[in-house]
């Protein structure tokens, strides 16, 4: 029976014998359903139902046909999400185009693909993806479901979508990657009772396989003139070994499971070098993509000229020796091609300068626009890119002692492509036993997936036996013990029209940036007490169970001497490992990864305090992972059956309980216990291992709460959960990573400088750390990025000082003495030592004749001193020095406009007698008889034609003087050289009317 979902309605069909689910490796993935109905039903679009741990939709309308009035026959045709990527196209993701060219690595073509897939829909996430090269791909009006077939294609791989729904949350996983599992613990299967496959099993042989890769290679970046050839050529006469996974020299390799290839003497074509030719059928390779190159990364970009069109960039990682310039092949133009960014796969002519690592683009009109348009159509800095019309040094093309250069990587190439279809092609199709295939459900179900391995063979038409992958499977709905299976050893292709590609199996996973945290499962009451049961049944060497109220003991050990085993790194130098068994309550799959077992106890015949590693007993054990366990009613152990004559073992799931040595040749070590489902969640609990409790101790792995979500691994010094600390002590917490402690908090000490937080360094280290919050609140940190309001009394801000509610800074200048500022409530103070000059700004108090005022601006000075200077910039403009705002004229040219009862009080020094007047106010203080001398022409500029002075007498008697023979014209109209000012006179003023003579006017 399957049921139909729709919100909240649901639809029981009862379906025929001939109701399945079909999926392929890359190709469909449905549920057929047929049944009668007495009378018209209907089932509306979006339907949905859960088959072997899938969620099925109904994507379109139900096919039926009306046999009679209460006679109505249905076929409906349930798909995955996959279905719905046939539905949207691929939009570049910057300018919404269709029709676009995208030069990018593997993981960012998947982005692409998977960010136009959440435009319409959510929930759709990058899984597993291999690493490669940049390539381009158009994408031309490419629906979603082309795209992932042609970005297969192009990297010579398998994609799969893959569906969980886990509290509600539906995510559809897309991964790039070869369609592989348990080809390290394949399902073994032959033809015969017993042995899993019914009458009717099919072989389809494929075509004779090549025995020689002849290699298409390019023409970029080779001077026919220098290289000897027109093309790329491979080593010549040089061998490889290769265990179809990794390169000798690669970390891994497997040198007993490798293969020998090797060139011909032209480069040209490779073939086994440690086995003769049998048919020496060849086949063809195109390695076009693989040319002598360096990929660069910009590091600036600079704007020339832009109305020109004229931009340069730099790459300051190109080496020294690396001139592109000296590289350039006669008769070509040298051009780089961006590899990604917003010019990607746009090709441009550029003038290399070696000096400072320059390009300099040569524009050019690309769809109507003219680029690079200083807009969007830029290179960026982090853009990647290629250049062309060169020949690189040798290195670049071949290096035969360290085997790098393209022309290795094209050798590699064809190694892979010729390791992929050297074998005999074979196509299998067959029925598995149903009575054969339950009896074992729990063992090979699991391994009953697409991409999964099967060790295949028959005693008489393929006697040698070979490992296939499943690739096709059709699950009966009503008998799902009895699955037909497709087995293929030949490369899947993206459709039917395409031709077969090759897919690599070196194929290195790239791991996600971050981990998924571990969670338990959830565990209630419930699963306790059926644990209790099933262990009572468990044939552990343990009496029955006891009930009592209290128990009042000194010692409690939980666990049996049997389950005394752990996993670990190595059979060498053992170090305990976490391994995480885990149920996915979506597709209702225990999965057990592979590890390594050590017993603790098996095989140890005498008590010491040490033992050496070799006196333990070790299984290797593959990765298990279960059918979907679609009856909820059931409950499991979960087994390691390990060898008693060697060292492999295999994870088992049963329904029944087996003792440690009840099956001859194997152990059977208790993992633990799957629970029967419970609001549609299995809980798993682990077994092995011991609990003991003492007074004041208690010793264990794990501590784990109800819900799953909480835990202490004590094991792996983690604590996962949201814990909340209501009260109590909390001494020294360290906060870090693998290696070392690296930030923390602590509440040791009651001392201002005892450190309560820090980080950037260990816990010894904290005293010094960079950044730390000491007891009395004190911060203290080396680089500090603050904002918001900021209340600070004291300290330092840069040279900046804070102190007695003022702000203050003090440097040399540019000669002998010091400046210094100081910020105040009374303003700006501004001083300079040498020459001695002081500024304040802000209400200061002066006295000026004989009043005080109150001024924002003093200062004063000596050495060279001017207080304020003003000047015009240009002879020609009009420029106003000084303005206020409410003088009734305003003068063109003027640099000062005044108005007011008095507009102008210029305060000058007295001059003793003899002294030299050099400034253009003087005042006699009063009290005395003062000589003054009035600069002459030839003194300083004071005493230049059209010069004003003014004197002010105060209180006394002054002579005013002149120098150099110049003359003063006095009131009467004489003249004279030496001038009395009295005492009954407040303030003269002296004009030069020429180079020699000076005139005088006088004011009371």
């Amino acid at each position: 029976m399957i049921t139909l979902h729709n919100g909240s309605e649901t639809i029981e069909l009862l379906t025929d014998d001939n109701s399945y689910s079909y999926e392929a490796v890359m190709g469909e993935d449905t549920l057929t359903l047929y049944f009668s109905h007495p009378g018209y039903l209907n089932v509306p679009v979006g339907s949905w139902c859960e088959f072997y741990g899938k969620r099925y939709s109904l994507k379109k309308d139900s096919n039926f046909k009306k046999n009679g009035e209460r006679n109505y026959s249905y076929t409906l045709v349930l798909e995955t999400s996959k279905a719905d990527t046939e539905l949207w196209k691929i939009r570049n993701t910057v300018d919404n185009r269709i029709k676009f060219p995208y030069t990018a690595k593997p993981k960012e073509h998947l982005k692409l693909i998977v960010d136009n897939l959440n435009r319409r829909s959510s929930g759709w996430v990058i899984g597993e993806c291999i690493e490669g090269t940049e390539k381009l791909i158009n994408y031309n009006h490419t629906v979603c479901l082309d795209a992932l077939s042609q970005l297969a294609e192009t990297y010579e791989t398998e994609y799969q979508i893959t569906e969980t729904v886990i509290e509600g949350v539906h995510t559809k996983t897309v991964h790039l990657k070869k369609v592989e599992y348990n080809k390290d613990n394949p399902l073994t299967l032959s033809y015969g009772k017993g042995h899993g496959f019914k009458t009717g099993v099919g072989r389809e042989s494929g075509d004779i396989p090549p025995e020689i890769i002849l290699v298409e290679t390019t023409d970029r970046n080779i001077d026919y003139s220098k290289y000897g050839a027109k093309e790329l050529l491979m080593p010549k006469s040089q061998t490889i070994r290769y265990d179809g996974t990794r390169f000798e020299g690669e970390e891994g390799f497997n040198a007993s499971a490798s293969r020998t290839y090797k060139t011909d003497e032209y480069g040209t074509s490779v073939m086994r070098a440690d086995r003769e030719l049998t048919t020496a059928k060849e086949d063809s390779l195109d390695c076009t993509e693989i040319y002598p190159s360096r990929v660069g990364k910009v590091s600036e970009v600079r704007t020339v000229d832009t109305k020109k069109h004229f931009y340069d960039f730099y790459d300051n990682d190109i080496p020294d020796n690396l001139n592109f310039k000296d590289c350039l092949i006669e008769g070509e133009k040298m051009t780089v091609i961006f590899q990604s960014g917003m010019l990607s796969g746009k090709e441009f002519e550029v003038k290399y300068t070696h000096v400072g690592r320059k390009f300099e683009i040569v524009p050019q009109e690309i769809d109507g626009i003219t680029m690079p348009d200083g807009g969007v159509w830029m290179p960026e800095v982090g853009d990647k890119y290629a250049v062309f019309g060169i020949q690189l040094p040798e290195a670049y093309i071949s290096d035969n002692a360290t085997r790098t250069g393209a022309s290795w990587d094209v050798f590699r190439e064809a190694v892979k492509y010729l390791y992929e279809h050297e074998n005999k092609m074979f196509t299998f199709t067959g029925t598995l036993d149903g009575i054969w295939a339950k009896k074992r459900w729990l063992t090979v179900g699991g391994k009953i997936v697409l991409g999964g391995f099967v060790n295949f063979t028959d005693n008489q038409f393929h006697p040698e036996g070979s490992l296939i992958r499943i690739v096709g499977i059709k699950r009966y709905v009503n008998n799902p013990y009895s699955p037909e299976i497709e087995l293929s050893n030949t490369p899947v292709g993206t459709s039917v029209a395409s031709e077969l590609n090759k897919i690599e199996t070196n194929e290195v996973q790239v791991e996600e940036n971050h981990k998924q945290a571990l969670q338990f499962t959830k565990r209630y009451y419930r699963d306790a007490k059926e644990t209790m049961e099933m262990l009572a049944d468990s044939l552990l060497s343990f009496s029955g169970a006891i009930n009592p109220i209290t128990v009042a003991t000194m010692q409690m050990l939980v666990g049996d001497e049997s389950l005394q085993y752990r996993f670990v790194n190595s059979k060498t130098n053992p170090v305990v490992v976490n391994h995480d068994i885990s149920y996915n309550s979506s597709t209702k799959v225990l999965n057990a990864p592979a590890g390594i077992i050590q017993h603790m106890t098996l095989g140890i015949t005498s008590l010491s305090n040490t033992h050496a590693a070799s006196d333990y007993k070790y299984w290797d054990m593959a990765e298990y992972n279960s059918p979907s366990l679609t009856n909820p009613e059931k409950k499991f152990y979960l087994y390691a059956k390990c060898s008693k004559d060697n060292q492999s073992g295999m994870f088992l799931l049963s329904e029944t309980a087996i003792a440690l040595e009840q099956i001859d040749g194997y152990y059977h070590l208790l993992v633990g216990i799957l629970n029967s489902e419970n609001n549609g969640e299995r809980s798993f609990a682990t077994l092995y291992g011991f609990t003991e409790i003492l007074p004041g101790r208690v010793t264990t792995e794990k501590i784990v709460s109800s819900d799953g979500k909480t835990y202490f691994d004590l094991l792996k010094g983690e604590i996962a959960g949201y814990i909340r600390f209501l009260d109590g002590l909390i001494g020294t917490v360290g906060i870090g990573n693998e290696t070392t402690i690296n930030a923390g908090m602590s509440g040791e000490g009651n001392a201002d400088t005892d450190v309560r937080i820090w980080a950037g360094a260990d816990k010894d280290g904290r005293w010094d750390a960079p950044y730390r919050v000491l007891h009395n609140g004190k911060l203290i940190g080396t680089d500090v990025d603050l904002k918001g309001k900021i209340d600070a009394d004291s300290g330092n801000i840069g040279d900046f000082n804070i102190s007695d509610g003022a702000i203050s800074i003090s440097r040399p200048n540019s000669g002998n003495g010091v400046l210094s500022m100081n910020l105040d409530v009374n303003g700006i103070a501004l001083h300079n030592t040498s020459p001695s000059i002081n500024v304040k700004m802000g209400l200061q108090q002066v006295q000026i004749t004989d009043e005080v005022f109150y001024t924002p601006v003093f200062m004063e000075g000596r050495e060279n001193f001017c207080g304020i200077y003003i000047r015009e910039s240009f002879t020609d403009s009009n420029a106003i020095g000084v303005y206020s705002k409410y003088a009734s004229i305003v003068l063109d040219n003027s640099p000062l406009v005044m108005q007011g009862s008095c507009p102008l009080i210029m305060y000058g020094k007295a001059v003793p007698a003899g002294g030299m007047y050099n400034n253009v106010w003087c005042t006699n203080q009063g009290g005395g008889t003062y000589e003054y001398y009035l600069p002459s022409s030839s003194d300083n500029r004071f005493g230049q034609m059209g010069s004003t002075i003014f004197v002010q007498n105060m209180n006394g008697d002054a002579w005013i003087n002149t120098r150099n023979g110049e003359t003063l014209r006095t009131l009467n109209g004489g003249s004279t050289t030496r001038w009395a000012f009295k005492n009954q006179y407040r303030l003269a003023i002296f004009h030069k009317l020429d180079y020699s003579t000076w005139t005088v006017n006088i004011t009371e």
